[in-house]
This record gives structure tokens, C-alpha cells and sequence, in this order.
């Protein structure tokens, strides 16, 4: 009976020991735990991190200033835009200058530069749509009103000069041969027309056709052929290249082909 209630006695106090035991394992193990993912993983981590929100925003400043991604036409600064040299020049030249240059100046008024031009733009509206007929400038009579609204809408994009022009003739032509449609009509157009065009062409002298063209070509020719400065020298503004007057002879040679 002694040994039984001793062995009982023992079994109490075993017992105990091994569940407390047991518990401080399980804490400790617990401890080390957290001790590992404390480590693993700071408190203070997401203040160390970057602010995505900064990355974005200074992201959206990569694309420099007057890329051609914003500005498609950064080759070409004047594109869409009314300028003296492409547009202005050409229209004084064939109506004004003849009389209105530096070395005749008629009634003082000089329209031979790009500053004389912008100085006098005004002056050149007015006289141009002048209700008189007899007042009207050039006196050839009142222009086209397609030439009017360019003179205004120069005024409107800011009085550029633009870059001069290009005024080679380049016909494409390989073999020496020309036409009136592939190589003639460009240069009529662009030196001729504005006087000598169907609306009130001057002195009554209209080539806007190809007919019309080459029933006056004895007249065209003996007028190109003149020199700068001489009376009835087409255009007004001077004699034009030597590579496009020798062109147009080439063409009357070869019979004028349409």
C-alpha cells in the first residue's frame, strides 16, 4: 500500500513538471518565431521603400521639350504658314516690282526686300482693292482675290520670311526631250500667271492654256530673252535662270509638244 501511494505521489509530481515543461517549449518556440520574421521583415520597411508614387510622376517627364513626338513638322518650322519667301515674294515680284524697285522707285515706294514688303503691307492692301479703277494697283487691274486673302493671311501668321525658295527647274526629264504638261506649264505657272492669267490678264496677254501658250510664243520668247532692267522684261522681277529659258527654247524647238 506504501509503494502504491507513493508510486501515485511521484505520478503528481511528474505530471506537472512535464506540462510546464512542455508550455515553455511552445513559447519559446514561439519567440524565436517572431525573433525570425522581425528580422525578415522590419517594422520600419515600408518607410525605407520607394515612393512609387515619385517614380511615376517623374516619369511622366521623359519626352523632351520639342520633340518631334509634339511637334511633327519640327523639320519644317514654317509648315501651314504664310511666309514671304514661298508666298509673298513671288505675287510682289510679278505685280509690283517692276515699277516699284530700287532702281526706279515709282512714286518712292521700294517693294524689293522682305522689310520694304513688311514696312508697306497696308499700303499694298489698299492699293490693291482701291474702289477707282484708275487708282487700282497694279495697273494691269484689281487682282484675284485668292492673292489678296495670302497678303492677309501673311498679316496673320506674323509676317514671317520663311526660307528662301527653291527655284531650280529639275523637269525630270532624262533624254533631253520636254513637254508642255511634264516641264512648261510649272514654269508659266510659277513666273507667269499672276499677270498673265485668265482673270484680267495685263495688256490683255493671256497664256493660261496651252493653246494660248503657244499661239503667243514668238511674244514669250522675245520677252524672256530680254535682260534685268529692260523694258518689257518677263517677268517684271528680272530675267529668269539661263537652265529654264534654254528649257522652254528646247521645248519650241522640239515642237512644242503638249
Amino acid at each position: 500500500m506504501k509503494k502504491m501511494l507513493l508510486f501515485i505521489g511521484i505520478l503528481f509530481l511528474i505530471i506537472p513538471a512535464a506540462c510546464t515543461s512542455d508550455y515553455w517549449l511552445d513559447d519559446q518556440l514561439m519567440e524565436d518565431v517572431s525573433e525570425t520574421t522581425d528580422a525578415d521583415n522590419p517594422d520600419d520597411s515600408s518607410s525605407d521603400a520607394p515612393d512609387s508614387t515619385d517614380d511615376n510622376s517623374s516619369s511622366g517627364d521623359s519626352t523632351p521639350v520639342g520633340s518631334d513626338t509634339e511637334n511633327p513638322d519640327a523639320t519644317d518650322p514654317f509648315a501651314g504658314l504664310v511666309t514671304y519667301q514661298t508666298d509673298v515674294k513671288p505675287i510682289l515680284n510679278q505685280l509690283c516690282v517692276a515699277c516699284h524697285n530700287a532702281q526706279y522707285q515709282e512714286d518712292g515706294v521700294d517693294l524689293s526686300t522682305y522689310s520694304l514688303a513688311k514696312e508697306n503691307i497696308d499700303d499694298i492692301l489698299e492699293a490693291m482693292q482701291e474702289d477707282e479703277e484708275d487708282d487700282i494697283m497694279p495697273p494691269s487691274g484689281r487682282v484675284d482675290e485668292a492673292i489678296i486673302e495670302t497678303l492677309y493671311a501673311w498679316i496673320s501668321d506674323g509676317l514671317l520670311e520663311g526660307e528662301e525658295a527653291d527655284t531650280s527647274t529639275d523637269s525630270g526629264t532624262t533624254d533631253g526631250t520636254y513637254s508642255y504638261s511634264a516641264d512648261v506649264a510649272s514654269i508659266i505657272d510659277n513666273e507667269c500667271i499672276l499677270c498673265h492669267g485668265a482673270n484680267a490678264p495685263a495688256a490683255g496677254f493671256d497664256i493660261s492654256t496651252y493653246p494660248l501658250l503657244v499661239s503667243q510664243i514668238d511674244l514669250v520668247l522675245a520677252r524672256i530673252d530680254l535682260q534685268t532692267g529692260q523694258a518689257g522684261v518677263m517677268p517684271p522681277a528680272g530675267r529668269m535662270d539661263e537652265g529654264t529659258i534654254q528649257l522652254i527654247k528646247d521645248w519650241v524647238d522640239q515642237g512644242m509638244p503638249e
